[in-house]
């Protein structure tokens, strides 16, 4: 009886785990992909996942970025903290909310 409870309580633990996991990456998917600034003519860059890493890549220059899963904003430093978030509603991602620019996804 003790080892069935704790073999049910350490299943249900580990189903909550993939659970969460796979709704954090799901929202992490939403950032990937190729952006144009929409303020912006030929600026360009595409987020993507290689291994553990997210990068930022524009143009010749790559950047490593950080998920942030409870705000569910992706973060960067150049010269100062740069926060991007994604809109639902509008498909596209703000840098800094929108203060410092905004894009949308190339298709």
């Amino acid at each position: 009886m003790k080892k069935t409870l704790i073999s049910t309580i350490a299943l249900t633990v580990f189903a909550m785990m993939i659970i969460s996991c796979d709704s954090s990456s799901s929202k992490l998917e939403k950032f990937m992909g190729e952006w144009k600034r929409i303020d912006k003519v030929d600026d360009n860059y595409i987020i993507k996942k290689e291994d553990d890493a997210i990068l930022l890549i524009q143009k010749k220059d790559t950047i490593v970025a950080r998920y942030d899963k409870k705000g569910n904003t992706l973060k960067f430093w150049v010269l100062s903290s740069v926060t991007i978030t994604y809109n639902e509603k509008t498909d596209h991602l703000l840098v800094n909310n929108g203060k410092d620019g905004e894009a949308k996804r190339v298709k």
